[in-house]
């Protein structure tokens, strides 16, 4: 089995870890993206990069692929335009922290990141599930220059979402602060979901069942099917 991780290099091996032995990580990254993406404008600036990577790694062989972002750029799209599982990093989190209480919230590098988060929840029908967003207002870019900076400002934030927002379950909302969610988990006392570690999980589960997402409801589009546009 060969899953494909479509985002930052330098993780491979970090990720592998969590697979099972026989199933196989490389990473692609999409070339002309933005270097992080902490707006709308900068997630559907990495739409395309992605929309031009899927196909061809589904000709090389690929079993599946996980976009590399929390807010799932462009998923609908790529759903349409492969046959294989496209697993979602943000829709996987929080679906599986919906399973382990009844509130999850989300923790985000950014303020700004409340809204599209708040957004991207509705759509996937778990608002009635959402305890909170917030954010750390750390840039993604600067998550790592000081890690105990970073990790105490999420200890902070996840404190206030258990005492105030009435907090279950908490997702790290972020790619990069993915990494931290088992040390937040034994500082703050509840589950929190790293969601890389879910969406991979979940592309294992897809293939091994032999199973991907439904063309009814992600049809091939038209043109392509037809001949009409080359991709």
């Amino acid at each position: 089995m060969r899953l494909c991780y479509m985002g930052p290099a330098g993780r491979t091996e970090a990720l592998q870890a969590y697979l099972s032995p026989g199933v196989t990580l490389e990473t692609r990254s999409p070339v002309g993206g933005p270097s992080s993406i902490e707006s709308m404008w900068e997630e559907y600036l990495s739409i395309p990069p992605l929309m031009d990577m899927a196909v061809e790694l589904e000709r090389e062989g690929f079993d599946a692929l996980i976009p590399g972002c929390f807010g799932d750029p462009g998923l609908d799209g790529l759903r349409e335009i492969v046959s294989i599982p496209v697993i979602g990093i943000g829709s996987s989190g929080m679906y599986v922290a919906s399973t382990l209480g009844h509130r999850f919230g989300v923790i985000s590098p950014l303020d700004d990141d409340i809204r599209p988060v708040e957004n991207l929840v509705r759509h996937y029908g778990l608002e009635g599930n959402l305890a909170s967003v917030r954010g750390l207002n750390i840039p993604v870019l600067e998550l790592n220059s000081d890690r105990d900076r970073t990790f105490t400002r999420a200890v902070e934030v996840g404190h206030a979402m258990i005492d105030e927002d009435r907090a279950d379950v908490l997702v790290t909302g972020c790619g990069t602060l993915s990494f931290r969610s088992a040390e937040l988990q034994a500082a703050l006392g509840i589950p929190v979901v790293n969601p890389l570690r879910s969406a991979l999980l979940l592309a294992e589960l897809m293939v091994s069942s032999g199973i991907s997402h439904s063309k009814r409801s992600y049809p091939t589009p038209r043109k392509i099917a037809e001949g009409l546009v080359a991709v």
